[in-house]
């Protein structure tokens, strides 16, 4: 039986070194065949790590997971945020650096952790991430932060209250409402970038602006697609106030691009899933803590982030490859859960 979610790396413990390689097995959607029936293969990927930990590290403090490919500017913008509004107090923070052509070493290095991650097969969120989650257990670290690299404070006291709700509860994974940063932070600082254009014409002229990208889960059913019933954002594009998202409540998934996670648990559940390289995974690994009855606690009441998810999305959208990599992810999805979801969330 083809198993579309174990992550092996995780099955031995490790020392990071400043320099390492690791080998991992993953499911890829191979062909479509007739009647709506695919074929898949599996691949053995490695992975070429160069690990520079920063003199500040803290054992003792959360670890901020973030990923970035060749985008010096942002990653300026971001660390010049966790750096206004005290971040790299309260956290170590890891640049996880996806095979770059520009050199972000020296801006990384400066505040944070360096771990450069290289592979002849393409982008793998999930491993990146499970890289980094392994160094930070083998450091001792108790807590870990899957951080996109467009995501922002909107003051000081956002971080240190996410993670003093998170911890008070006992959570093993928390998440928070996010929301589209005002013009003047945004990296798109026109009124209207090409996927709002394409996607969400009804809030064109800038109306998505400080509105919902994530205010908690919801599902749709999709008849006739193989993923059979879909995982969407709840009330993206309404008012931050709005009570069905300016709440706490118990959710079955949090976006990946912030989740709080006992590391511990993280692992004990696998971590991301690797096959899941750029969708669902943070959906999969959501139901996978579910089912375990560890709930993910989604912390929206008068709190938030800013996520300019539109700036990097934008540069994705008509990408062969991108989307070739989305409908594996749509279908292995389907695979691993279509036939237990409903049992699990209804």
């Amino acid at each position: 039986m083809i198993s579309y979610f174990e992550c092996n790396f995780f099955e031995k413990e490790f020392e990071a070194s400043r320099n390492f390689s690791i080998i991992q097995n993953e499911i890829n959607l191979k062909q479509k065949l007739q009647n709506n029936k695919f074929s898949f293969e599996k691949k053995q990927i490695e992975y070429f790590c160069k690990w520079l930990p920063n003199n500040l590290w803290d054992a003792k403090k959360p670890c901020i997971l973030m990923p970035i490919k060749d985008n010096l500017r942002l990653l300026k913008i971001t660390l010049e945020n966790f750096q206004n509004n005290n971040v790299l107090d309260l956290a170590n923070v890891i640049v996880i650096d996806d095979r770059s052509t520009e050199d972000l070493v020296p801006t990384s290095t400066a505040v944070a952790s360096y771990l450069r991650i290289d592979n002849n097969k393409g982008f793998n969120f999930s491993m990146l991430l499970n890289i980094a989650a392994g160094i930070c257990r083998s450091m001792g670290a108790k807590e870990v932060l899957l951080w996109n690299c467009d995501l922002w404070c909107p003051n000081a006291e956002a971080l240190p209250e996410l993670l003093r709700r998170h911890r008070d509860s006992n959570s093993v994974v928390s998440g928070a409402k996010l929301l589209y940063p005002p013009a003047s932070m945004s990296l798109n600082d026109e009124k209207d970038t090409e996927n709002i254009k394409k996607i969400s014409k009804n809030m064109l002229n800038g109306k998505w602006r400080e509105t919902v990208q994530y205010g908690g889960d919801t599902w749709i059913l999709t008849p006739g697609n193989n993923t059979g019933i879909h995982p969407v954002h709840l009330k993206r594009f309404a008012a931050a106030n709005n009570p069905i998202v300016n709440c706490n409540r118990g959710v079955c998934f949090l976006t990946g691009a912030l989740h709080v996670w006992n590391l511990e648990k993280y692992i004990e559940l696998g971590g991301l899933n690797p096959s899941l390289a750029r969708n669902f995974q943070d959906v999969d690994l959501c139901l996978k803590a579910l089912q375990k009855n560890y709930i993910p606690l989604y912390f929206g009441k008068d709190l938030y982030f800013y996520h300019d998810e539109s700036a990097v999305f934008n540069n994705l959208i008509g990408e062969a490859k991108y989307n070739k990599q989305m409908e594996s992810d749509n279908v292995l999805f389907g695979k691993i859960w279509n036939k237990k979801i409903m049992e699990l969330i209804f």
